[in-house]
């Protein structure tokens, strides 16, 4: 409603008078916005300072972000830095292309374990707050990736990352080590029957494993998470890498593998029969020893083993 109140109310004014005629013109909606912008405003912490207002000396490495009138992105962001103390500036002012007075801040994301989160920032800003919109922070930077975005209610969607490398003469310059190995059930030419399980691993001495990603046969790399269990039959391929917090990446390594269908499962048992062979009597009696000869036959899996029991005694395996 403010936005088109302000809009109503004000012709085109020159760069920085629109507040100003609006609030002589309509007191009432005056005393509305002093409202608004009071519910919005930020108690700034003493580690963020007003830029240009006498502060300690800026670090070497100055990071800038800007905002405007768009709820959805920041004007501009910077995408890399490097380990080490930095300056962090965030501007959201008229001069950055915020004609409305809308609020925003800067909030580096310290909840989530996928990313660094040693670095602690709120900023909040508006235009018409006592700094002008443009706030100073300084912070040190670690290798990795840090996650920022606005925490103001509906712009959630200003949101991105922030790559940070190792500084020139760091010692951690090399990659993660990584494997892969390939699980499952084996026939006797080596494929996996019905499925293939692989696991990656990855380590890191330095600064440590940052991310593990990997590739099923030649698709677009995804993030590692648990075991990729492969169904498809056919021969296969991944490919996995990893990356560390200082930047550094490794090669990226493969494995192969086949998947043959399973045979279906068997549920029947085997037939046997047994025969008896030797000299007769006339009464039918074997003379002198009999020969009992025992066969099985199994259409489906195979016969595994035969067994037999001679007047009760214990199974014994049959030869």
């Amino acid at each position: 409603m403010f936005r088109r109140l302000l809009h109503a109310q004000t012709d085109p004014p020159p760069p920085g008078s629109a507040p100003r005629r609006l609030f002589r013109a309509h007191p009432v909606l005056a005393a509305l916005v002093a409202v608004v912008f009071t519910a919005f405003s930020l108690a700034v912490p003493a580690a963020y300072a007003a830029a240009g207002r006498g502060t300690e000396k800026a670090a070497a490495q100055v990071l800038t972000w800007t905002a405007g009138d768009d709820y959805t992105k920041y004007t501009s962001v910077p995408t890399t830095a490097v380990a080490g103390p930095a300056t962090i500036v965030f501007e959201n002012s008229a001069a950055t292309g915020n004609t409305t007075g809308m609020p925003h801040t800067l909030t580096f994301d310290v909840s989530n374990p996928d990313y660094n989160n040693d670095v602690s920032l709120n900023i909040q800003a508006s235009p018409f707050d006592s700094n002008g919109g443009k706030y100073t922070a300084e912070v040190v930077l670690k290798p990795g990736v840090y996650r920022y975005f606005c925490a103001m209610p509906g712009h959630q969607s200003m949101t991105g990352q922030l790559v940070v490398t190792a500084a020139p003469g760091d010692d951690d310059t090399t990659a993660p080590e990584t494997s892969a190995t390939v699980s499952g059930t084996k026939d006797g030419s080596g494929n996996y029957v019905g499925s293939a399980t692989v696991t990656v691993s990855a380590s890191d001495s330095g600064s440590g494993v940052a991310s593990v990603e990997y590739s099923l046969d030649g698709g677009a790399f995804t993030a590692y998470a648990k075991p990729v269990v492969v169904s498809e039959v056919g021969a296969h391929s991944l490919s996995y890498r990893a990356s560390d917090k200082a930047g550094n990446a490794s090669a990226v390594k493969s494995v192969e593998f086949s998947v043959v269908a399973a045979e279906p499962e068997d549920e029947t048992p085997p037939e046997t029969s047994a025969s008896v062979s030797g000299t007769k009597d006339g009464s039918g009696n074997f003379v002198g020893s009999a020969t009992v000869t025992v066969s099985a036959s199994d259409s489906g899996s195979g016969v595994a083993s035969v067994e037999y029991s001679l007047d009760g005694g214990a199974f014994t395996a049959y030869a």
